[in-house]
């Protein structure tokens, strides 16, 4: 990544606006700068860029869980008010995005950037994000509250800078990753009879790690990065641009394709096609996921499968809220939220979006609210799953990879079934207990 070196800021505070709700339900266990574009989150590539601390301004719900999950940062807690620069969490990191609010904030004056009806980035003085930040929603700073800071601020009207819709994030990782690709070398172990198409040039094996014979590295379309620590069963197929993070297993079968983003610890058996697996995704049987963002510690069963692509041809559209809007692409598969399982030959519509803890069955044709137990295709209907059986099953599988789940995450998965309780309502979910024998 290009970076303007030695050049020093005031404090960077990534926020959240009233847009993050469009992002749901990627977000709702997570800060909107969590999120995976390329190699790294947005968080982490705002950190690097300007070497400088980096405060979170996000929803309140969350707040206790990123203290445990970011020791050490600051979050929701401004203290001083000297000069800050303020970038929205929705930001789409590019190299070109970064530097244009570089420039902008080498220079001596205050400044607001606008991309459409959303703030971008600001430069603004401490006493002034003082009197912004008290009219924040729960944490949400609305774009609405920065109007009245027209006179203090050069004001500039930008495009094309924040991540919009869901499937934003689908289309921009293919080129992050060719973005974010600086590194090179062969730090762990390569097989003789592994067999690499293209330069070397373009590959990247991290320390501790380890790739079998008969495993096929095609990296003539774009670089493939395998992080650290992470084996690569022979025979299977990885085609660049991809990235595997550390502590992940690709096993002998897989399919790694173009524009593949595999998160940490992550166990892949099945075919992955231009999708993220944000991490701790088990995938460990043939299955299909492509064009799609799947969360945390979501286990799909055997030969569960994503379309992406309609009969027709024509163009997906997806619910957001209470409205149908057209993605204008006609290849994008689903989008499935943390803790999310499937059972065998689970097949999920194309544009589907998938609440978190819901456990699907069979094929799956509509949105599927949180909490919920997807059995329309085998019973005609749905039931809400038990807070105690998310909870259970939630230590349960921490347990298997050596964590525990701490008291700040079971206080969240709490407060997100209450508040998630009227959109089963509204799905027609009913409570009860699923029996299919």
């Amino acid at each position: 990544m290009l970076l303007l070196i030695g050049l020093v800021f005031m404090r960077v505070l990534l926020f959240e606006d009233e847009f993050h709700k469009f992002l749901n339900p990627l977000v709702s266990m997570r800060a909107v700068a969590e999120l995976k574009l390329g190699f790294h989150s947005i968080f982490e590539v705002v950190s690097r860029f300007f070497n400088s601390e980096v405060i979170f301004y996000v929803r309140s719900y969350l707040v206790d869980v990123l203290r445990v999950r970011f020791s050490g940062l600051k979050i929701n807690c401004v203290d001083g008010y000297d000069d800050v620069l303020m970038v929205n969490s929705r930001l789409i990191p590019t190299v070109k995005n970064l530097n244009l609010i570089m420039s902008f904030a080498a220079k001596n004056t205050y400044f607001m950037l606008f991309d459409g009806g959303g703030i971008v980035a600001a430069k603004i003085h401490g006493k002034l994000l003082e009197d912004i930040l008290s009219k924040s929603d729960d944490g949400v700073v609305k774009s609405d509250k920065f109007r009245p800071l027209h006179g203090e601020c050069s004001v500039y009207d930008v495009s094309g800078m924040l991540i919009r819709n869901l499937w934003d994030i689908i289309v921009l990782n293919e080129d992050l990753l060719r973005e974010g690709f600086t590194v090179h070398g062969i730090n762990g172990e390569l097989d003789d009879r592994a067999i690499i198409y293209g330069s070397k040039s373009n590959l990247y094996i991290g320390e501790g790690s380890r790739v079998e014979g008969n495993v096929n590295i095609d990296v003539r379309s774009g670089p493939v990065y395998i992080g650290r620590n992470v084996n690569v069963l022979g025979p299977c197929r990885i085609e660049g641009p991809s990235y595997i993070g550390d502590n992940t297993v690709i096993l002998s079968g897989a399919r790694i394709r173009s524009g593949s983003n595999i998160g940490c610890n992550c166990r892949v058996g099945g075919e992955v096609e231009a999708s993220v697996l944000h991490g701790y995704v088990n995938m460990y049987h043939p299955s299909f996921v492509g064009h799609s963002y799947v969360c945390e510690w979501v286990n799909l069963a055997a030969f569960t499968v994503t379309s992406d692509l309609k009969n027709t041809y024509g163009n997906i559209r997806v619910r957001i809220e209470d409205s149908i809007v057209d993605s204008g692409l006609n290849k994008l598969g689903s989008f499935i939220g943390d803790h999310v399982k499937t059972s065998i030959n689970c097949g999920i519509f194309a544009g589907k979006r998938i609440g978190i803890f819901s456990h699907l069955f069979g094929y799956v044709y509509e949105d599927v609210p949180p909490f919920t137990i997807y059995s329309k295709a085998l019973v005609g209907k749905s039931y809400e799953l038990k807070l105690e059986s998310a909870l259970e099953t939630m230590r349960r599988v921490y347990l298997r990879r050596g964590r525990h789940v701490s008291s700040e995450e079971a206080e969240l998965v709490k407060y997100l079934f209450q508040t998630s309780n009227d959109d089963r309502i509204k799905a027609g979910v009913v409570k009860g207990v699923l029996s299919i024998i």
